[in-house]
């Protein structure tokens, strides 16, 4: 089985974090907005997405907040079950691939600091000159270098957009659901803690 995992939020707790960054970035910029609504925004759509909606300054916004979230990079940290999930998907056939907005170094350097390189076999990035998710063309990419089956590949994440990237690539997908926000995911799967990856497709359960 192909894992296809989205990062932030999915594999890493990192919205905490971003939240700070973002925040802070507010501030500077000297602009009031309720810290729910723009975490929500983020989770259900991306910060790319509430700059557009919000008009927000650009580049300028942009900068400032990765500028900020850099520098608090080293606070964030993998899920308390991301590592015995990896591994263990991983001891039953399983390999794994990283499809993040975050940029491939700065993935890799969490990765490495924390031990979990040598579970993932690729990583693509917002640095990799692919089109942003939703569009399906680096998990297709992936899927012809890898020569991945479709019908044994399965995509991660946590926010409507990696579905999304999933089903226009027809692979199997798996909404991470730690909001509860309701919203319409069309999804294959649906969990609400990374254990449960194990059980749907250990040998025993999976089909």
């Amino acid at each position: 089985m192909n894992f296809i995992w989205d990062f932030d939020g999915t594999l890493y707790d990192t919205y905490p974090i971003m939240m700070q960054a973002l925040m802070k970035t507010f501030k500077d910029f000297n602009i009031e907005r309720d810290e729910t609504i723009i975490y929500r925004k983020i989770k259900e759509e991306s910060i790319r997405q509430m700059i557009i909606d919000w008009k927000l300054p650009v580049p300028d916004f942009y900068r400032v907040y990765h500028d900020y979230e850099a520098k608090q990079n080293k606070d964030s940290f993998p899920f308390n079950e991301t590592r015995e999930m990896l591994e263990e998907l991983q001891a039953i056939g399983g390999q794994h691939f990283i499809l993040t907005h975050r940029t491939v170094e700065s993935t890799w350097s969490l990765l490495k600091r924390d031990g979990l390189e040598d579970l993932i076999v690729a990583i693509i990035g917002s640095d990799s000159n692919f089109p942003r998710k939703p569009d399906p063309t680096a998990l297709n990419y992936l899927m012809e270098t890898y020569q991945m089956d479709r019908a044994q590949t399965v995509m991660i994440g946590d926010r409507q957009l990696d579905i999304e990237a999933g089903n226009n690539a027809h692979v199997r997908t798996c909404f991470f659901d730690l909001d509860h926000f309701d919203q319409a995911i069309n999804a294959t799967y649906f969990i609400n803690n990374l254990k449960e990856m194990v059980q749907i497709f250990s040998p025993e359960s999976y089909n």
